[in-house]
């Protein structure tokens, strides 16, 4: 995972390749839906829960059980450079969030089940065919989840104060337009990705911001999502 307590940090090192960031990449096709770009939200790409902190160093990948695809390709003769990375990210991503799971919540059923549709979706995703180098481990939503409102609540906080030009009002807008957003992600997750096992696209309050209000840009920030099924993620307000 990434350093911690910087989900606008990582944000902010996107803003200029739209690809990386919007979920306009993903396509539906009857009842299959694909990324055909890697705008997904990442494991390496989350905030650092430090919580987690001790797992990254008491687990153990080497006891890992691959999951079928990724099965499949590490035994095979011809694995790519690419693929042996994947598999090796997955494994201590795995035996991180295994570990954290065993010692810290070992009676939540509900992290179970989280963390089963995690290793499935990634796991399928080594079978798309647009799977490729810049493919990285999908994001673990109770984490990443966790960590995006924290970067609200965090944010939304601390801005009033570097900003006090602003009125009240304009920071109790934005927060409610970033928490709209966090609402119609949260709500894919749950309809969609983790029942179609699809890695979910990132959260983009952040984005979202910084394009109307730090680079005065709404009209750009509506045209990433003309005319695609996220119209709704372009509105302002």
């Amino acid at each position: 995972m990434a350093s911690q307590y910087n989900f606008t940090t990582i944000a902010e090192r996107e803003l200029d390749d739209p690809d990386a960031f919007l979920p306009t990449s993903l396509r539906f096709e009857g009842e299959q839906v694909f990324w055909t770009k890697p705008g997904y939200a990442t494991y390496r790409g989350t905030p650092n829960n430090p919580e987690m902190a001790d797992s990254t160093i008491l687990c153990d990948p080497s006891i890992v059980a691959l999951p079928p695809n990724m099965r499949k390709i590490s035994e095979s003769g011809n694995i790519t450079e690419h693929q042996q990375r994947y598999i090796h990210d997955y494994k201590f991503a795995a035996a991180t969030i295994d570990h954290w799971k065993q010692s810290k919540h070992p009676e939540e059923d509900t992290l179970t089940d989280a963390i089963t549709i995690w290793k499935r979706t990634c796991d399928k995703l080594v079978a798309s065919p647009f799977f490729d180098d810049g493919w990285l481990i999908p994001a673990f939503f109770p984490i990443y989840s966790y960590q995006c409102f924290a970067g609200i609540q965090f944010f939304f906080n601390v801005a009033p104060h570097l900003h006090p030009n602003k009125p009240k009002s304009f920071w109790k807008q934005q927060t409610a337009e970033a928490k709209k957003m966090f609402d119609h992600w949260e709500a894919l997750y749950h309809c969609v990705a983790s029942e179609k096992l699809l890695p979910f696209p990132k959260c983009l309050w952040y984005h979202k911001y910084h394009y109307v209000f730090q680079r005065n840009q709404p009209e750009i920030w509506r045209e990433f999502f003309k005319d695609t099924p996220f119209g709704e993620w372009g509105c302002l307000n």
